[in-house]
């Protein structure tokens, strides 16, 4: 399907709310660098979530549990991740926080339509 330029579209990349309670998340691992192409189902990130993820303290496997789960975009096009957002640092960010964005293969200058991202995630944690 080919899109007039007119419609073309940003989709922001944040961390998203992945429960009611959830706040924070650290990133653990990008899945893809920057500037690759992605398709939709395709993973993309690995987040290590704060212990209100699960928002009964009963159902967490320790009072201070940090879920890990596993991102899919559910869009199509080139990432490109900001590169004040690191992966390394260990620093916990907010929910809602924009850490990236998806853009057109070809797309040259920013496009003024944006929107949020969809996603779908996945714990991620070894079985025990």
């Amino acid at each position: 399907m080919i899109r007039p330029s007119t419609l073309l579209l940003r989709k922001l990349i944040t961390l998203p709310p992945l429960s009611p309670t959830h706040t924070s998340s650290r990133i653990l691992r990008r899945l893809v660098p920057t500037s690759s192409h992605v398709i939709e189902y395709q993973p993309i990130l690995i987040l290590q979530c704060s212990p209100d993820l699960i928002a009964d303290p009963a159902m967490r496997k320790s009072d201070g549990h940090e879920p890990r789960m596993l991102l899919e975009s559910l869009e199509e096009g080139k990432v490109v991740w900001r590169e004040d957002v690191g992966v390394d640092d260990g620093q916990w960010y907010d929910v809602g926080m924009v850490i990236g964005e998806i853009v057109e293969d070809d797309e040259e200058e920013e496009s003024e339509d944006v929107e949020e991202w969809t996603w779908q995630a996945y714990l991620d944690e070894p079985d025990e």
